[in-house]
């Protein structure tokens, strides 16, 4: 009702996306009504401007020539504690896509919630009114990770919006019940000593995974513990990518053939990204020398693209690869184009002079809610089907719009 209204002040306007900070610490009253008309009567179909439309629609660069797969990396979205993420909802959710995403040589997604056993759990509500300090259990945990059908992540990011909701000690029971799990972490630490990235190798080729966070809602880190969490001001125009250089430098002296960089930043419920998220991710490529970018927090599906970039550590022409939002992977939120995510599977290979190159793939998926159990489909069989329910043809439209705009990969 308080929406209907603002339809008719700022309806017109409101069609378009805007790119602000959507930052609980520093958002205006008036962002506040912009964000809940987003998200509880209608989100912006449309890119903040034409120019970004056309940058999703030009030429990118080809895929890669790899005669031989060596290696293959599944990157999934946020994992979020929703009250239907529960055992007993989800006997089927990974039936159908759990051995392809699963199946990878190296599997990794954004752990959106701090898990201390010790601590009750905060389960999300589908209606979302008041500030919400996540926590889950290791039942959830245990549908993040494959429901037990499957090995499971590999590595987990943990920057996040939600890194500090059980405050520093629950940054430490997260990276240490992971560790109990033999699951790595990337974006928060326990000691000021350790790396800030993850190194693994496979088949010769070694993959570094590093993770920022542009917020941690209303807290801040204390003075004496701004390296707990690899924090920047990503939704900021023109933020300082210096520590991202540095960490991406330090990957890179370590071995690394390939950086995967999670950042949680974007705006959320809007098709596209606003023009100074993607600003920013050209940046990460030209000025920090990242590979591939996994984008999350916006909750929906947003548009994929290659972007040439010059290496700024050894002056090659490279191919990135970046997916603005890969969406709520596992979660249930109430708002129908979140029922709408991604997974990128990345093909590793070496090309003729021996560099690491690689191809992505997109796989969207659909989150089915029937009979009170979720199940994840991909989406190309679910909207091949004739007969489509209101929130499937509203899901569709999302779907068209990345599959129209994300010309780097084929689903």
């Amino acid at each position: 009702m308080l929406c209907l209204p603002l339809q008719l002040i700022k309806g017109k306007a409101w069609l378009r996306a805007r790119s602000f900070e959507e930052n609980p610490r520093t958002m205006r009253f008036r962002d506040i009504v912009y964000f809940a008309y987003k998200y509880y009567y209608k989100s912006p179909q449309l890119p903040e401007n034409d120019a970004l439309l056309r940058h999703f629609r030009e030429e990118t660069p080809a895929r890669a020539t790899i005669a031989q797969v060596l290696a293959t990396v599944s990157i999934g979205g946020d994992l979020m504690p929703y009250e239907m993420i529960r055992p007993e909802y989800t006997k089927e959710l990974w039936t159908s896509v759990g051995g392809d995403f699963f199946g990878s040589d190296l599997v990794f997604a954004n752990l959106e919630t701090p898990i201390d056993d010790e601590v009750a759990s905060s389960f999300v509500p589908e209606v979302m009114l008041y500030d919400m300090h996540f926590n889950t259990d290791p039942q959830t945990m245990t549908v993040f990770n494959g429901g037990g059908a499957y090995r499971g992540y590999d590595v987990l990011s943990i920057a996040n919006n939600h890194t500090l909701d059980q405050g520093l000690r629950g940054v430490d029971k997260t990276i240490e019940y992971l560790e109990k799990h033999g699951i790595r972490s990337v974006g928060a630490r326990r000691n000021s000593s350790d790396a800030g990235f993850e190194l693994m190798e496979v088949n010769g080729i070694k993959v570094g995974f590093l993770a920022y966070t542009y917020s941690l809602n209303q807290f801040t880190l204390p003075a004496d513990a701004g390296w707990k969490v690899d924090l920047l001001p990503l939704n900021t125009e023109n933020c300082d990518l210096t520590a991202l250089h540095s960490r991406v430098k330090q990957c890179r002296e370590a071995g690394a053939e390939l950086i995967i960089c999670a950042l949680h930043c974007g705006n959320a419920y809007q098709a596209y990204p606003s023009a100074q998220t993607v600003q920013l991710f050209e940046r990460v490529f030209s000025e920090c020398g990242v590979d591939v970018i996994a984008g999350g927090h916006p909750h929906n599906l947003q548009p994929w693209r290659s972007y040439a970039f010059i290496d700024p550590f050894d002056g090659r022409q490279k191919t990135g690869f970046a997916i603005y939002s890969l969406a709520d992977f596992i979660a249930y939120d109430i708002y129908t184009w979140c029922h709408l995510c991604a997974y990128v599977k990345l093909e590793l290979g070496r090309d003729a002079a021996g560099q690491v190159v690689f191809n992505p793939l997109v796989r969207p998926m659909v989150m089915l809610r029937e009979d009170g159990h979720l199940r994840l489909e991909y989406a190309e069989q679910i909207f091949q089907q004739g007969q489509l329910s209101d929130d499937l043809k509203d899901m569709k439209i999302l779907y068209d719009i990345c599959m129209q705009n994300g010309n780097a990969a084929n689903a």
